[in-house]
């Protein structure tokens, strides 16, 4: 790796960096054109082949770094930058209500199916693909998004719609790749409220932020990559405009929803299952005995009143003991409730 500071400025549009690489003394040059910035590399010498040695290693190395891991893009100062690589995190491992998990799992395995964008060109129907994941905080709406980009092998692109402008984001949607998701979250938070709510001169007006006209222009317009999946995450579906929300733009609406018994019982297993991997636990800790604490820690937990994120909190507190979480749920309930 290179060090920028260290490189000598030798042209006022960029920078170059003489290094060694198994040595060969090779050339690192930045050409700064706008808001972006070409490298070219160069050998001194008459060997080509060792820029492809070199080539091939970062190749090599940039797999071994992605490998089941999601690259998440965010934009800055116009541009998307790659942020950061999170781990792919199994679908399974989301606990949310399993026919709706499976019904959204099966729309975007088809929409993604290697023969579908033929079949949407056929039919002259944009192929891309719009899911509105709404219900309160906590509940896994982004979870499940990174969790879907890494099933597919998706790069996630994500976009605050709070500090941008309609140009902007108009630019951004044009440089987007064709197969990728694009992750609109809280976006009852960004004034994409309903239009009798909104002053229509104020939105004309409004530069530093996107308007809702601006929003809707880019969901449908040709600079909208054919093969992305939107994803827009709301706490709050009552505050959205519905020509936001209508098909075309928000295909399928899912609900994630506070935690039920079902839920609570999924939670306790997910923490206090025995992994393969793992020491074997204390015999009053057995399958079959953490299967009866479960259905008793269910049983225990009021229904459509705590997130799934607050179930688990309480759980991993107590992940060395299940039994202390199911003696002290209920104290924890009273507590939290009032």
């Amino acid at each position: 790796m290179f060090d920028k500071e260290k490189a000598v400025d030798l042209f006022s549009l960029g920078w170059i960096f003489l290094f060694w690489y198994k040595g060969h003394l090779l050339v690192l040059r930045c050409a700064v054109k706008e808001h972006r910035e070409d490298l070219y590399i160069s050998s001194i010498g008459l060997n080509a082949n060792i820029l492809k040695d070199l080539i091939e290693e970062c190749r090599k190395k940039y797999l071994k770094d992605t490998q089941r891991k999601v690259s998440v893009f965010e934009h800055r100062e116009g541009e998307w930058k790659k942020a950061r690589l999170r781990p792919v995190r199994p679908i399974s491992t989301v606990i949310m209500d399993k026919q709706v998990k499976d019904d959204v799992l099966r729309d975007v395995d088809e929409f993604l199916d290697q023969d579908m964008q033929d079949w949407y060109a056929e039919r002259g129907i944009p192929y891309k693909r719009g899911y509105l994941l709404f219900g309160p905080p906590g509940t896994g709406k982004s979870s499940f998004s990174l969790s879907l980009a890494g099933k597919h092998e998706l790069d996630i692109y994500t976009l605050q719609l709070s500090n941008i402008s309609d140009s902007k984001l108009m630019k951004l949607f044009a440089e987007l790749p064709p197969r990728c998701i694009v992750l609109l979250e809280d976006v009852d938070t960004a004034g994409m409220g309903r239009r009798d709510s909104v002053d229509a001169d104020q939105e004309t007006e409004s530069k530093s932020a996107v308007t809702l006209s601006g929003l809707l222009n880019v969901l449908d317009g040709v600079s909208s990559q054919e093969g992305r999946i939107l994803i827009m995450t709301t706490n709050h579906i009552e505050h959205l405009d519905e020509a936001l929300i209508r098909p075309g733009r928000s295909d399928k609406k899912v609900h994630f929803k506070l935690a039920d018994q079902n839920i609570s019982t999924q939670l306790f297993h997910t923490v206090f299952k025995q992994s393969p991997n793992q020491k074997q636990r204390n015999e009053e800790y057995d399958e079959k005995t953490i299967e009866g604490l479960a259905r008793d820690f269910a049983s225990k937990m009021p229904e459509q009143v705590f997130s799934p994120a607050e179930v688990l909190s309480f759980l991993l507190e107590r992940k060395k003991s299940p039994s202390d979480a199911v003696s002290c749920v209920e104290s924890w309930v009273t507590k939290a409730k009032y």
